[in-house]
């Protein structure tokens, strides 16, 4: 007679050994639906790599320089702007003035050669002695025979003004303008001459 156990045991095993079946064939199948990669041959060296063309006869053209970069040129540093200190300059001497020349004296001009006819009987210096007439410094622009030369009466009561308008009219024709006066001269009848003389004695006073 079989034991129980014996018996039930039989189906168990039966069905572990069925399983580990299919799951060792389902491993195979995966397996072997799994194929490998096809490797790719290497090229050869030969045929990868290009003929080198043939060198031509020229020899090739130069390379261009390299034209430096705007960073490798130095560039010009800007000239520092002047603080107010700087600005203010110290103020350049001044240079000293020149020496004003003194002026010369200047001679005292001689009579012109027209007053040659005066000076026969007239002196127009200061302080010379009267002649025949009386010293003529310093008569220009005062009253005519008046002083202390002995003057006619004519001449002291004609109540004329050495100025230059009476002193053409006299030195043209003094009896014309005095009439009865002592003055014996016969007149200078040029303007220009008359305009010497009475240009000398104005500066004589």
């Amino acid at each position: 007679m079989r034991h129980p156990r014996a018996h039930s045991r039989g189906p168990v095993t039966s069905s572990i050994a069925l399983g580990l079946g299919l799951a060792l064939a389902l491993c195979a199948c995966s397996g072997g639906e799994q194929t490998e990669a096809p490797t790719t041959p290497e090229p050869s060296a030969s045929a990868t790599l290009p003929e080198s063309p043939a060198e031509p006869d020229s020899p090739p053209a130069s390379q261009p320089s390299e034209s430096p970069s705007p960073q490798a040129e130095a560039s010009p540093k800007p000239s520092p702007t002047p603080t107010p200190t700087e600005a203010k300059a110290a103020p350049a001497p001044k240079p000293a003035p020149a020496p004003t020349p003194s002026p010369e004296p200047v001679a005292a001009a001689g009579p012109p050669a027209a007053f040659g006819r005066c000076a026969v009987c007239h002196n127009a210096e200061k302080g010379a002695p009267d002649k025949l007439g009386p010293n003529l410094f310093g008569t220009f622009g005062h009253p005519m025979g008046q002083g202390s030369f002995a003057y006619s009466d004519a001449l002291k009561n004609a109540g004329l003004t050495m100025d230059e308008a009476t002193l053409h009219q006299w030195l043209e024709n003094p009896r014309k303008l005095v009439p009865g006066n002592r003055m014996s001269f016969p007149g200078i009848k040029d303007a220009a001459k008359r305009q010497e003389i009475i240009d000398y004695l104005k500066k004589q006073r």
